[in-house]
């Protein structure tokens, strides 16, 4: 609605022209002002919403990464109005706050088996896989605490799920008996070592290098709603299904 009012407000300056009467409900300079910036503070915010909310193309490999985003962004206008002393800039960053309280509500609910859906589907993102996970612990050397332990949920998913030992591993013939304690501890190691190799081939490697993007110019229906103009990224599906033969499973 905030956006609509700027949009169609030369329209509406006219339109008083004509209906005098209502020109004492026109908004002020400073409130012209105040609005503009309340549309600067949510553009971010509006921009994934609108994006999340699409009906074309996928969007699950996105949800951690969205709400990263989010919650830098609501941090670093809180740290900006955190000395203002205006009262409408006061009253933003209260409402802010509450935003972030509201995020802050619903990301705790990815801990739910939805949650796992989100980190798999992160991690099934070519251009990204773990790097995101590495990035919510810099200070960490080597593998870090986030990157192990969703790496650890990928693997496991795909053991239970889409590696079937007798679609994963035909050439090696399961025994019926004869194995003593040592050899069936052999047996399942290599076994398992077998079955995970195709998630491990796939999850261990870097993650693809992002296409180019279009040519900026080209017509985008979210290039105005984006905050860094053209939002693109590449197609994951047409990724996966050209290498299919590569990660059959």
């Amino acid at each position: 609605m905030l956006e609509r009012s700027v949009r169609l407000r030369e329209f509406t300056k006219d339109w008083l022209q004509t209906y005098a009467e209502f020109t004492p409900l026109w908004s002020t300079p400073e409130q012209w002002r105040q609005i503009e910036y309340i549309l600067e503070v949510l553009q971010p915010l509006r921009f994934w919403t609108l994006w999340m909310s699409k009906t074309r193309g996928v969007t699950i490999h996105r949800v951690f990464q969205v709400y990263q985003d989010i919650f830098d962004h609501l941090e670093m206008q809180i740290s900006k109005l955190e000395r203002k002393r205006m009262q409408s800039k006061v009253y933003i960053r209260v409402g802010l706050v509450k935003a972030k309280l509201k995020a802050t509500s619903y990301y705790g609910k990815t801990e739910s088996p939805r949650g796992l859906l989100f980190d798999i589907g992160t991690c099934l993102n070519p251009y990204c896989k773990l790097n995101l996970f590495r990035e919510w612990d810099l200070d960490a050397s080597g593998e870090t605490v986030y990157e192990k332990s969703y790496k650890k949920e990928f693997i496991a998913y795909y053991h239970f799920y889409y590696a079937p030992i007798n679609n994963q591993a035909p050439h090696i013939a399961i025994p019926r008996s004869g194995l003593n304690s040592r050899s069936k501890q052999l047996y399942s190691s290599r076994l398992r070592a077998v079955i995970l190799s195709e998630a491990l081939a796939y999850i261990e490697t870097d993650s693809e290098i992002d296409p180019p993007a279009p040519d900026p110019e080209a017509t985008d229906p979210t290039r105005e709603a984006c905050p860094a103009g053209i939002f693109y990224e590449a197609n994951i599906l047409e990724w996966w299904k050209v290498n299919t033969e590569r990660f059959q499973n």
